[in-house]
């Protein structure tokens, strides 16, 4: 038996990557119910392509919008750049796609066999397993030995700090986030990114009508300030969004990341996935990056018969996957620098940069995104490319 702690994205993704493979599966969830509340997510080509690998791309492509343009803006409203998205399906065969959290993980969970998912039950790690014997979890009361433990219980893993206690764990970023779902209607959405100094946020529209805005603070201190007095004199239409938060679940988190990279992605029988495995700053897409986790964990385990074929095929996995998040981590750390700067000098070099690089050569601006989203599964097993 396959245990996977955690019910989010890169959980239930797992679970039922692994269930395809023809794999025993039993999911564990601390949280007594699915979680009602959470944002909205932006599903980038590489993510997409996850998820018809795991057979739910309908479902996903019915829930969600496609976003057709994008770009960054000033808050005064100037555009620095923008794009047109039509070339991203061409580029990568998916589009850009935005829908509601809450009803990604809907359709995953309703991908899987009744009783697959367990809410309201702990798990901790006792023994990660290995040639000796199976990984020992103990799960509410009970300890169960499982084949393979899946780490997907999100940012602040205990199963990751009981397979790393020595790890120095998280970093605090020093910035703050503000996370809501608003409605929308009678109000012109334009996609972007809107940057000034030491401040940004980002529209996103949504389907039924909605929008999710992130706005995020480099100095954590502004954590307790009104989100008006931060972005209320903004352009057009942040002021309304923000009036509307007032009526909305407005979440508030400190960005945090690794503090230093993980010496693997596995020990003994024990791996790890999504947040759990790569804590990062939000400038990547990370549901995006945990699906990629969740096909590629899958396509390596598959037939595994005893424990060498399965250390095998984590090693596999460590090896593939690790130089990808940590690449990925470092652009994001990078990003955040650049967009969040707030000296002026800083700022006025940005804003010129962004709007220099929207007169690139389309394929020089575009070949940028290969390393982000130009992820693809990898062939199923006896199948050659091309």
């Amino acid at each position: 038996m396959i245990h996977v702690v955690g019910a989010g994205i890169a959980g239930l993704a797992s679970a039922l990557a692994l269930r395809a493979a023809g794999l025993p599966v039993r999911v564990v969830e601390r949280a007594s119910a699915p979680r009602a509340h959470g944002g909205g997510i932006g599903l980038t080509p590489n993510g997409m392509h996850a998820l018809h690998r795991l057979g739910v791309g309908p479902e996903v492509c019915a829930r969600s919008v496609v976003q057709t343009e994008g770009g960054v803006r000033t808050p005064g409203g100037r555009w620095l750049a923008r794009s047109d998205l039509a070339f991203v399906p061409r580029r990568y065969g998916e589009h850009v796609r935005a829908l509601l959290r809450r009803d990604l993980t809907t359709v995953l969970a309703a991908a899987l066999p009744p009783g697959t998912v367990h809410y309201g039950l702990t798990a901790a790690l006792v023994a990660p397993g290995g040639m000796d014997g199976p990984a020992l979890l103990r799960v509410g009361d009970d300890v169960v030995p499982s084949d393979l433990v899946v780490a997907a219980d999100g940012i602040r893993s205990a199963l990751r700090g009981a397979l790393y206690p020595d790890h120095p764990g998280l970093r605090d970023c020093g910035s703050a986030s503000w996370r809501a779902v608003v409605p929308a209607d009678g109000v012109t959405l334009a996609p972007a990114e809107t940057w000034g100094a030491g401040l940004r946020l980002s529209i996103l529209p949504l389907p039924a009508g909605r929008a999710h805005f992130s706005a995020l603070a480099t100095d954590a201190a502004r954590a307790n300030a009104d989100l008006g007095t931060l972005f209320g004199r903004w352009h057009d239409p942040i002021p309304t969004l923000l009036a509307r938060a007032a009526e909305a679940e407005v979440h508030l988190d400190r960005i945090e990341e690794l503090a230093a990279p993980l010496p693997a992605l596995d020990l003994g029988r024990v791996v790890l996935v999504g947040d759990a495995a790569h804590p990062m700053t939000p400038n990547v897409g990370l549901a995006n990056v945990a699906l990629e986790d969740a096909v590629e964990l899958a396509h390596r385990i598959g037939d595994t018969a005893d424990f060498a074929a399965l250390r095998a095929a984590l090693a596999d996995y460590d090896r593939v996957r690790r130089p990808r998040v940590d690449r990925l981590a470092r652009i994001s750390r990078w990003t955040g620098r650049v967009v969040e700067s707030s000296h002026p000098v800083a700022v006025a070099a940005r804003n010129a940069g962004t709007w220099l690089g929207g007169l690139l050569p389309e394929v020089v601006s575009r070949r940028s995104l290969d390393t982000l989203v130009g992820w693809s599964p990898p062939e199923p097993a006896g199948v050659r490319p091309g």
